[in-house]
């Protein structure tokens, strides 16, 4: 009897002595762009009032991200499996596409948390008229950098 609750106290010691990594954080790789409009004093923030978005991925459905919000920019997720994302935006009732062309490197971040993707902005490409500038101010979008930096700056 005493070996079984020395067998017992050994086995809780032992289960206890084993810790378990747990990956609760988001390691998604997004890129954080704001709306800008030229002034005399240069770049000045800018709020639209009614912003839609699009994400466009090929094989996929449109995703709406965004739904006629006041909006001074936005997050969005960038496609792994392309050169390019692909973003439709409306603001009011005209459109643009923005194409931003990037390079992708997918690294480990834990045998718990798995990979997650790092890419490189290399440029912007712009079809329809109501975008009328854009500048790459940080080119890595990385899954680990958490400081809400913005990447581009669109202008208006």
């Amino acid at each position: 009897m005493s070996s079984r609750i020395l067998l017992f106290v050994l086995l809780l010691f032992a289960v206890s002595c084993i810790s378990v990594e747990v990956c609760d954080e988001s390691y998604d790789s997004e890129v954080i762009v704001k709306f800008k409009t030229m002034q005399e004093g240069g770049a000045v923030d800018s709020t639209i009032s009614a912003f839609t978005l699009y994400g466009i991925r090929e094989g996929t459905d449109y995703s709406l991200l965004y739904d006629s919000v006041p909006a001074s920019g936005f997050t969005a997720p960038l496609d792994p499996g392309q050169e390019a994302s692909m973003f439709v935006v409306q603001v009011n009732s005209q459109t643009d596409t923005i194409l931003i062309y990037h390079q992708q490197e997918i690294y480990l971040i834990s045998y718990t948390c798995g990979f997650a993707n790092r890419f490189t902005l290399d440029h912007l490409e712009s079809r329809g008229g109501i975008i009328s500038g854009d500048t790459i101010l940080k080119e890595t979008v990385d899954a680990e950098d958490k400081t809400n930096e913005e990447h581009i700056w669109i202008y208006f």
